[in-house]
């Protein structure tokens, strides 16, 4: 399967776990936006959410900085990273839910600090790494932040 088919893949995926907890949840297609999925609350306040799917069971490709180095510019408020069940084990699908500061944490923690600039690779954070962090099927954050 390419790439963007693995990530559309991946963006149906959450979405569908987000409406089966009960949050109003929809996909943005296309390859040109900064939020994968719209979750909404009845009150009008609305989440972006950034779903990156794991290839290859091993690392989630971010590409966070530089592309969020800068503040100003519009970031996800929530990332959901999704490692398929590829073998259909007993143990399921595994998401690792984080906020976007989290995320920035764990991405300076991979790089030793090191903020990656344009053009000088992709950042990526493996799944030995997300596993130190207690992430894992943290929906109750979506709950916590349309508040």
């Amino acid at each position: 399967m390419d790439k963007n088919s693995i990530g559309i893949a991946g963006e149906m995926r959450v979405c569908a776990e987000f409406l089966k907890k009960g949050y109003s949840a929809s996909i943005t297609f296309g390859n040109a936006k900064a939020t994968d999925i719209i979750v909404t609350s009845a009150t009008g306040r609305y989440l972006r959410v950034e779903v990156k799917t794991s290839r290859n069971g091993k690392t989630f490709m971010t590409g966070f900085f530089p592309k969020y180095t800068d503040s100003t510019v519009p970031h996800p408020d929530l990332w959901v990273f999704y490692l398929p069940d590829k073998e259909l084990s007993s143990s399921g699908d595994r998401f690792f839910i984080a906020t976007h500061s989290e995320v920035e944490q764990m991405q300076l923690s991979v790089n030793k600090g090191n903020k990656t600039e344009r053009g000088k690779g992709a950042d990526n954070i493996p799944l030995k790494a997300m596993l130190q962090y207690p992430y894992e099927d943290q929906w109750e954050k979506a709950g916590k932040l349309l508040k």
